[in-house]
């Protein structure tokens, strides 16, 4: 492979200079996510041993249950809310059996509650 050099004496360029269009304004593509939402676990528990764990948590500017994307596993609950860039990622004291969990959106309230059977085994720390 050859290369054709050019040395240039006192010349800044060679041949015509084509017009370039400058970009003014730059759109941002960093946004600021919210990542601490109003939320509370209640555990309701029968005769010492828990059974249930109620997640409730506020989602301000979510007005529609299909924006969000909620990963629950038996230990952690991961939410993402797409409009307002929402993240949430939360452990748990216990084991809960993510099968038999389901979750709720009330439009009215913006409150996500997300009920949680309690799993056979509590977890160790």
């Amino acid at each position: 492979m050859s290369l054709d050099v050019k040395i240039l004496k006192n010349r800044k360029f060679m041949g015509s200079i084509v017009e370039q269009n400058v970009h003014t304004k730059s759109k941002s593509f960093i946004q600021e996510i919210n990542s601490n939402p109003e939320f509370s676990l209640l555990v309701e528990s029968l005769c010492g041993n828990a059974e249930h764990l109620f997640k409730e948590i506020l989602l301000r500017g979510v007005t529609s249950s299909r924006s969000l994307v909620l990963d629950l596993g038996e230990d952690r609950l991961v939410l993402i809310a797409q409009p307002s860039l929402l993240h949430l990622d939360i452990f748990f004291p216990l084991f809960t059996d993510q099968v038999n969990s389901f979750a709720q959106f009330n439009t009215n309230t913006q409150m996500l509650t997300v009920t949680m059977p309690a799993g056979v085994f509590m977890k160790t720390i």
